[in-house]
């Protein structure tokens, strides 16, 4: 039985192909789903800088660790 280097060659492309267009489904439906959470608000947690923790001083510091606090 010889083997055919064409269809060897096209069989491999085909598979390369259905591989790369599968991954790029799985990552922009991931990314879709990031931007959707986003823009809907539903991600509630604020974002709290390393100087803010830092700065024990200040007179909403234990207002602002609450809130980290019950971030879920």
């Amino acid at each position: 039985m010889q083997k055919n280097p064409f269809v060897i060659t096209a069989s491999v492309a085909t598979i390369v192909v259905v591989a790369a267009l599968a991954t790029l489904g799985v990552l922009s439906a991931f990314a879709g789903e990031k931007s959707g959470l986003e823009k809907s608000g539903r991600q509630h947690c604020p974002k709290v800088s390393a100087k803010a923790f830092k700065d024990v001083t200040n007179p909403d510091y234990g207002k602002s660790l609450e809130k980290l606090a019950s971030c879920r």
